[in-house]
């Protein structure tokens, strides 16, 4: 699986990863944000700026006549304050994957990220992640041009989220518990076997 995966640290927000939203998407999309401050998200965004250029480069020299009329997209978004409109100083990052995919010769296939803990082992899907987690993000970055608005951008593609420190989302009747000297259960094999191959890619790339 040799693709352009790149891997980012910061707060999780908004995390669909076990279950995919179906709001905008009837066949579902698996998401999650990542929130993080300017000075740590920079580096990441000037190699996602790069891609986004070397796009916008690309169909200019396809069609000198959009020259004109294309611009480019942001890779993130400045986060503001809820109550008071001010800038928190964090910037966010949005990544998405679909749960089903058609390809173009009309077969479709199912697709989920892998989600693991911070050893690396598969974390079960009955164990959800809530704001403010500290997560890692793998993801591809998908240059794209956008015919419809002239923009040239690129999308965030969503592979695998390693939990670092998990706040459990809602009030789960477990929070009573303190963590125990015992039982451990075993990965499932399903959520081994899809863990493999990222998890060793995931062992050579950069963390921003």
């Amino acid at each position: 699986m040799a693709k352009n995966i790149m891997v980012l640290s910061g707060t999780a927000m908004w995390a669909k990863v076990f279950e995919p939203d179906t709001k905008f998407n009837p066949d579902g999309d698996y998401t999650i944000n990542l929130q993080m401050p300017v000075a740590e998200a920079t580096p990441m965004c000037e190699k996602l700026d790069e891609i986004v250029q070397a796009k916008f480069d690309e169909a200019i020299e396809k069609d000198p006549r959009l020259k004109n009329t294309l611009t480019t997209q942001c890779c993130s978004n400045p986060v503001y304050d809820r109550d008071t409109g001010d800038a928190t100083g964090n910037m966010e990052f949005k990544f998405k994957l679909k749960a089903k995919v058609q390809t173009k010769d009309g077969r479709t296939y199912e697709q989920e990220p892998v989600v693991l803990d911070s050893k690396k082992k598969p974390l079960g899907k009955d164990m959800l992640i809530g704001n403010g987690s500290k997560v890692k993000v793998a993801f591809e970055p998908i240059p794209y041009v956008m015919q419809s608005t002239k923009k040239v951008g690129v999308s965030l593609r969503l592979k695998a989220v390693q939990v670092i420190d998990l706040v459990e989302y809602g009030n789960s009747a477990t929070s009573v518990f303190d963590e125990e000297d015992g039982f451990v259960a075993p990965p499932t094999t399903e959520a081994t076997n899809n863990s493999v191959n990222i998890t060793e890619e995931l062992d050579d790339v950069a963390d921003f």
